[in-house]
């Protein structure tokens, strides 16, 4: 799976932000920014758009949960989907129209991975570095 384009329509500080990741002629992308650009944000919406916005989660401060809401365009193999996550109980994953879409139709795109896995493979924070360091060294 990869992702083409990720959208922070309202989440966390962001409203209308669009990460364009391209049609796949380079599948390795860097983000990098100063401290308080998004980047943990970022991070966080991707999980979130993959495994659900908690139920407790910190990215209401601008917009209620409710209104939480964050869009992607996936592709796996020749198979793409557009699919838009917002925070609820069931039902949060809607296609392009606005239409709810089955809770499990992001299993293929995960291939069995979940949230912990995704976190620890792949959701490496500055804190997590600096853990990471530091047990190295003793």
């Amino acid at each position: 799976m990869r992702f083409r384009r990720l959208e922070l329509l309202r989440y966390g500080g962001f409203a209308d932000r669009s990460i364009d990741f391209g049609d796949g002629s380079v599948d390795l992308h860097l983000v990098v920014g100063p401290n308080e650009a998004g980047k943990s944000t970022m991070l966080q919406a991707i999980g979130d758009l993959l495994f659900g916005i908690h139920g407790q989660s910190r990215q209401n401060w601008r917009y209620d949960y409710g209104d939480l809401r964050l869009r992607a365009l996936l592709e796996r193999d020749a198979t793409t989907l557009d699919v838009t996550r917002r925070k609820g109980n069931s039902k949060t994953l809607l296609d392009a129209d606005g239409s709810a879409l089955p809770d499990d139709v992001l299993a293929p795109f995960l291939a069995g991975i979940d949230r912990p896995t995704f976190e620890r493979m792949f959701g490496l924070d500055h804190g997590q570095l600096r853990e990471g360091g530091e047990a190295i060294l003793k």
